[in-house]
């Protein structure tokens, strides 16, 4: 299937994505002690911006995208710089989710792309182990950016889905951020607590 991030592959990796990855990487590196031991997903995770730096430092990173394209310019830089605990996948993880478990889940610029929110985030929680982390980075909306989430409103939904001590904040903010338009940039982190 030809997918519409299909034909974005090749400049995908624009100065200003280099730039926003690379902050939201860092912020994530701020939360997270010790990588040593942790298994990331990268949900969505295109080129790899976020999660291909975080790989040297932690125990495994699985790239899941539904498009090709953006996979095959991951593979380049993982081959480039020989990292050996990269996993490429091409896979749609709400029809078809992976028999096994995550400490970490990164969702970068992709959950406003979801046409159903509750279940993307039950498909983040069945892939995370106990006392897992996940970090969705997106855009809030606004009067001039209309994709995106009002922050209360995607902290009641994690909270819904089963998730605790969720807490956000804007991490970067500019004009002609977003489609051209003024935007927010958020980091929103919750825990996967099971009370068995």
């Amino acid at each position: 299937m030809e997918h519409h991030f299909n034909h974005k592959a090749e400049s995908f990796d624009s100065p200003k994505n280099i730039f926003i990855a690379d902050l939201i990487c860092k912020e994530v590196e701020k939360q997270i002690v010790d990588f040593s031991d942790k298994r990331i997903l990268d949900f969505g995770g295109g080129t790899g911006l976020v999660s291909l730096p975080l790989a040297a430092q932690s125990k495994s990173v699985t790239l899941v995208d539904i498009s090709d394209k953006m996979l095959d310019q991951a593979r380049l830089k993982v081959e480039k710089q020989a990292i050996d605990n990269v996993y490429l996948l091409q896979q749609d993880l709400l029809t078809n989710p992976l028999n096994q478990l995550f400490d970490i889940i990164v969702v970068s610029r992709v959950l406003h792309h979801m046409s159903n929110i509750e279940e993307t985030l039950n498909v983040f929680r069945n892939h995370l182990a106990d006392d897992g982390q996940l970090f969705i980075a997106d855009f809030v909306k606004t009067d001039t950016n209309h994709h995106g989430f009002h922050l209360a409103d995607l902290e009641g939904k994690l909270s819904q889905s089963g998730f605790s001590s969720v807490q956000s904040q804007i991490i970067y903010s500019a004009d002609k951020l977003f489609l051209g338009n003024y935007a927010e940039l958020f980091l929103t982190l919750a825990q996967n607590h099971s009370f068995v």
